[in-house]
């Protein structure tokens, strides 16, 4: 805590021409992101070649890891129905809290059916989390700074990620990771404690102007065309990244033989670029369609499985970790902002959670479908199936985007039809303190 408060007072935050109350709420966000990717850089990189080098994953279990995240995303109808009508912040703060809190638990974990019962049951609190992760950001970060608030609070989390990356790898190579990830916890627990301090507005509009069910989310994908064709060319391309899930870590590990301290090197590459990625996804969505930059992402993402397919040696990932980087910080902020557009100030989680869904529907399939490849085709099969579903989503989302032009010049001609007046998020007049939200939402992929 003291340490991310040092770093607020010293570091000048990138905030001119924000309001008084968003520059609070970028602060305070910046403090737990920092906190947050501490945890994230000492863990995340290296949950797969822990379970298959350490502890002898099979390809099964690899699996089960990838789809329960998105098994859960099917439940994410349920969670927004709980959010309903009610303050999001609790909703957001505490199953973050207990997800990180779980790997507390590693020093007596000694199996990989132990370990993948910690990553899975941290995939459901996360998943829980995600439409009041996405309710908390509607509300303190006005729709015409969105971009650059984002883009600030991860940039402040994508320079930690670069600083400890390549040495947490080196650090894994000489300490047991069951002694490192405990003390990683603690600082993921503490980026949840310092959220709570967040200042959230009261909403606006009241609670939310539907109730959340099947229902009226099958009425939202029936009335809601410019979504619906969104939601399929990202369905497509979320398919691309899901399928390749189980498929990296045997690549890794049992084809390019790659090491501790390797793959600390490629997350700090990858961290460095996401800090790149941060800064330029944040200025251009503020100034362009967000479906136009969602686009841009696209055909940066389906590069990655190209280059996996070919990869005859390890440092030729240096240029995955490069593209993945690129596509997942525009997909956590782009798509994000595309959802939250379409949904407008009063139907966030609604439509979160409709996302969320369809990407629990994904992830569970198409891991399987992975799996069921590497077994009768090979570890490198997946990418190049992964790469025709990524470049059709390019295609599919082209043909959205004019077809949006097209509804857009026709109604500018009509004189009968006027435009609605854009829905406008506006900065609160006042704040109050309340519990804080998790910045980590999974709905992108």
């Amino acid at each position: 805590m003291r340490v991310a408060q040092a770093l607020r007072h010293r570091v000048r935050l990138p905030t001119d021409g924000f309001a008084r109350e968003v520059k609070a709420a970028v602060a305070v966000d910046v403090s737990a992101t920092v906190l947050f990717a501490v945890f994230a850089a000492l863990t995340v990189p290296f949950h797969g070649i822990i379970l298959r080098k350490e502890l002898g994953a099979s390809a099964t279990h690899l699996a089960i890891v990838a789809s329960a995240g998105a098994a859960f995303n099917l439940f994410s109808l349920l969670w927004a129905r709980a959010l309903d009508g009610r303050a999001p912040l609790p909703y957001a703060v505490w199953p973050g809290f207990a997800a990180r809190s779980l790997f507390l638990l590693v020093p007596f974990i000694n199996s990989p059916a132990g370990f993948v019962a910690v990553l899975v049951t941290s995939a459901l609190l996360v998943t829980m989390a995600e439409p009041a992760n996405a309710a908390v950001l509607q509300r303190i970060y006005p729709r015409q700074l969105r971009g650059r608030a984002v883009g600030t609070v991860r940039m402040a989390g994508g320079a930690v990620v670069v600083v400890l990356a390549a040495g947490a790898g080196k650090l894994l190579g000489l300490v047991d990771y069951r002694l490192l990830f405990p003390i990683a916890a603690l600082f993921g627990m503490g980026a949840s404690l310092r959220q709570r301090q967040i200042p959230v507005p009261a909403d606006a509009g009241g609670s939310d102007g539907e109730r959340v069910n099947l229902r009226h989310a099958w009425k939202v994908l029936r009335e809601d065309g410019r979504f619906r064709k969104l939601l399929l060319a990202h369905f497509v391309f979320g398919s691309g990244i899901w399928l390749q899930m189980p498929a990296t870590p045997l690549l890794l590990v049992d084809v390019l033989h790659v090491g501790m301290a390797q793959i600390g090197i490629f997350a700090a590459i990858g961290g460095a670029a996401g800090l790149v990625g941060n800064f330029l996804w944040g200025r251009r969505v503020d100034r362009r369609p967000a479906h136009k930059v969602l686009r841009t992402v696209y055909m940066i993402g389906a590069c990655s499985p190209l280059v996996y397919f070919t990869a005859a040696s390890p440092w030729l990932l240096v240029v995955t970790a490069v593209t993945e980087a690129l596509m997942q910080s525009g997909l956590d902020m782009v798509w994000t902002i595309c959802v939250l557009d379409a949904a407008g100030p009063r139907r966030t989680a609604q439509y979160v959670a409709i996302s969320a869904t369809l990407a629990g529907v994904r992830g569970v399939l198409c891991p399987l479908l992975s799996a069921v490849l590497i077994e009768t085709l090979g570890v490198r099969s997946v990418y190049v199936v992964a790469a025709i579903v990524m470049l059709s989503a390019v295609g599919i989302l082209s043909a959205t985007i004019r077809s949006m032009k097209a509804e857009t010049s026709s109604v500018a001609v009509a004189p009968a039809m006027p435009l609605p007046a854009p829905t406008r998020v506006l900065a609160p007049a006042a704040v109050r303190p309340a519990p804080a939200a998790t910045a980590v939402p999974a709905l992108s992929t």
